[in-house]
């Protein structure tokens, strides 16, 4: 009975919001805004005041003469010495009253992941510290395929065969930056790069020829790290291994898994059932690969986080200081690595989930990592200008993965690149972020 009666008040609450202009900072940011009364989601997750504009003002001109929103947002803008706030965290938890909304994009891995957001400082080590290599287990261990839109998931798996004839023609993707293997290209991922430009010029009388191609190079690359692997007897420093996975370099694990992940993709969707039942043998390997790049470059974040402080403490005392020039340098060069690592565990994750969905029915989830969202910073040709975004861009900067609706608040569609577009749509479907580009276009 109670619930009968509290539908019209349910109604007339929809009717007033739908009515109602958008808030003086949402208007004056150009975000979308909720509109609830008495604060909206957007200005109660920036802590600043929300105003809604009069019944005979538009909300244009409202935003332009209510002063307080310009000295808000502009406080919540710095901290610290020229650092912007746009690094997104997520509260770790949320009960069930403030789970998502009706309607709104939510992924089914983020049971127990926190929906209530809070911007941190952005500090110098925001891309290596160990807070940002945490991956965060969600409390539903795995999703049907009923979860997600089908088109959606197809819709990535021709993005990302897009993304490799796209490297193949130009030497860079989305995924594999263009400074990545500029100086040096582990031998596994020039194999992996002739073989798949081979194999997109396959004809149909030599497509036998190329599919022997792709068998024996994913086979070798495979037995060549079988061999490379170090014996539980060796004391060899150099062969040293941490359960049981070789120190590499961490730019050598990440060809490895490049490399695999080529042939990956080609076995799983090109359709030959040869390749793909050798592909489907070849997934715990890859999934192993990947977990052993991620402990390497978690490993020589933490190093390098160390010998940091120790290089800052110690230019403080002397007075030769590191130029800032240098800094910048170092820092684009090594997000360069750690980025490209991070975006390849998203890739290969959900790619091989999304095979999973569509073979089994279900899938389990990996976890949710933090990545690089705003626009320009893959594409930025020197330091200068990626240090330059990282500062003063627009649009969050740093988000977790199965949280990254809150670009669909927070962002403009050219906020973020490329990649983060393929993962809202990968994670989300294409109907949300249809809805996102037309709302703001």
């Amino acid at each position: 009975m109670w619930e009968r009666d509290k539908q019209p008040v349910q109604k007339l609450t929809m009717l007033k919001n739908m009515r109602r202009k958008a808030c003086a900072a949402c208007t004056k940011a150009k975000r979308p805004c909720s509109k609830r009364s008495p604060c909206c989601d957007r200005c109660e997750r920036k802590n600043i005041p929300c105003r809604y504009p009069p019944i005979n003002q538009t909300a244009r001109d409202y935003a332009v003469t209510d002063g307080t929103i310009i000295a808000a947002e502009k406080s919540m803008t710095r901290a610290g010495e020229a650092y912007p706030i746009h690094v997104v965290y997520f509260e770790p938890f949320y009960s069930d009253l403030d789970g998502p909304q009706v309607g709104e994009a939510h992924h089914p891995c983020s049971i127990g992941m926190g929906r209530s957001t809070r911007p941190l400082p952005l500090g110098h080590d925001w891309f290596y510290s160990a807070d940002s290599w945490t991956i965060a287990r969600s409390g539903a261990p795995a999703f049907p395929s009923q979860a997600f839109e089908t088109a959606a998931l197809k819709h990535h798996i021709a993005t990302v065969q897009s993304w490799m004839r796209q490297w193949t023609t130009t030497g860079r993707s989305p995924f594999i930056h263009h400074r990545l293997y500029a100086l040096r290209m582990p031998r596994c991922l020039q194999d992996a790069y002739t073989t798949l430009t081979t194999y997109l010029a396959r004809t149909p009388e030599n497509s036998d020829l190329c599919f022997q191609i792709v068998q024996e190079r994913a086979t070798e690359i495979i037995e060549d790290a079988q061999r490379t692997a170090p014996t539980p007897s060796s004391g060899d420093a150099a062969t040293d291994s941490i359960g049981g996975a070789v120190l590499l370099d961490p730019v050598d694990h990440l060809a490895r898994v490049h490399a695999l992940f080529v042939y990956q993709v080609i076995g799983l969707f090109d359709g030959d059932i040869g390749l793909r039942a050798s592909a489907e043998n070849r997934m715990s390997i890859l999934t192993a690969w990947v977990a052993e790049m991620w402990e390497s470059a978690e490993l020589d974040a933490s190093i390098y986080s160390t010998m940091l402080a120790l290089d800052r403490a110690t230019n403080d005392e002397q007075t030769g200081s590191v130029s800032r020039t240098e800094e910048e340098t170092t820092a684009w060069r090594r997000w360069t690595v750690l980025e490209s690592i991070r975006r390849a565990w998203l890739l290969v994750t959900i790619t091989q989930s999304i095979y999973q969905l569509f073979k089994e029915g279900w899938s389990q989830c990996p976890g949710s990592v933090n990545w690089t969202t705003r626009a320009g910073l893959w594409d930025a040709s020197d330091q200068y200008s990626w240090s330059k975004l990282v500062a003063n861009g627009s649009g969050p900067l740093f988000v977790p993965s199965l949280r990254a609706d809150i670009l669909y608040k927070e962002a403009t569609p050219s906020e973020v690149d490329e990649f983060g577009h393929a993962i809202l749509i990968a994670q989300f479907g294409l109907e949300h972020t249809t809805k996102w580009k037309a709302q703001l276009s």
